[in-house]
């Protein structure tokens, strides 16, 4: 796949990357962390910026593995289920894994 280059701005500084994502995706998660900063901001006025997207930072890891956290044992439970002898001979799914062959962006 051939390497995207984008701008984005977050936190009112601008970043010029090249990743393996559409422009549309990079963009998108931009906004995001900006809504999450301004929510952090909104919250805490007197804090700085920086702290600010510390404390955004934070909730977005958070976030992120709880959500994981909650993909693995649903996984698990399917794994669970599939292994379970069946009644009917239906045949079975693999379980799709997206955390084990996502990678990061190229930053």
């Amino acid at each position: 796949m051939e390497k995207t280059r984008v701008t984005v701005n977050i936190a009112g500084q601008e970043f010029k990357l090249k990743v393996n994502e559409t422009a549309e995706y990079m963009e998108s998660l931009s906004r995001y962390i900006n809504s999450q900063i301004a929510e952090v901001q909104s919250q805490y006025p007197a804090l700085s910026v920086n702290n600010s997207i510390l404390l955004a930072m934070l909730s977005m890891a958070d976030e992120y593995h709880k959500l994981k956290e909650n993909y693995e044992a649903l996984d698990s439970r399917i794994s669970a289920l599939r292994d379970m002898p069946s009644r009917a001979s239906a045949p079975t799914m693999p379980v799709k894994r997206p955390f084990d062959t996502k990678t990061p962006a190229n930053v």
